[in-house]
């Protein structure tokens, strides 16, 4: 009897707490799109540490931009990965496109990026598409000269590299690198 109490006492203490993250999420989603990221900011992470994948990578996307906070490339990386780990798809293609930009102090991987948003476009991201089309064709932040010491040559042995790599059948089933 005693386990039967202690057990459902532990799965209302765990709905209150999904509970709390969705209400925390919600409220600083509302203040995010008002572009109140500093009052967002508590709320995003409190909604994260109770484990709601969403309020991961919308926190990551905030250490990434500096909205709220200063930009901070390696807790974007944790948040995102985390996101991921979690089971949102949504964060697979933001850490995409932070690992081809650099954006917010993350360290530029070609590679990862690519594997990242080439994942993404085949389940129907547009948005990775048209980053994956901007990396071949070497556009805009990934235009020659963008600052990061990437030369056009580097960019394209890289992508050749990722291409390779996925026409060997290599890449079907990965693990995003952290």
């Amino acid at each position: 009897m005693f386990n039967l109490i202690s057990s459902l006492i532990n799965l209302n203490a765990s709905l209150a707490n999904k509970a709390r993250a969705v209400l925390a999420y919600d409220e600083a989603l509302a203040l995010h799109k008002d572009k109140h990221y500093r009052q967002a900011l508590p709320l995003m992470i409190e909604a994260s540490e109770l484990g709601n994948a969403q309020a991961m990578s919308v926190l990551g996307t905030m250490y990434l931009m500096g909205q709220g906070v200063e930009e901070g490339g390696g807790q974007a990386i944790v948040c995102l990965q985390r996101a991921i780990d979690a089971g949102f798809e949504g964060a697979i293609s933001v850490l995409g496109m932070a690992y081809a930009t650099g954006k917010g102090g993350v360290g530029r991987d070609i590679v990862k990026a690519r594997q990242m948003l080439d994942y993404c476009a085949k389940k129907g991201d547009e948005q990775s598409g048209r980053m994956l089309s901007m990396i071949d064709a070497g556009e805009g932040i990934l235009s020659p000269g963008d600052g990061n010491g990437h030369t056009r040559s580097r960019r394209n042995s890289e992508v050749s590299a990722v291409r390779e790599h996925s026409r060997a059948g290599q890449s079907r089933e990965f693990e995003f690198a952290r």
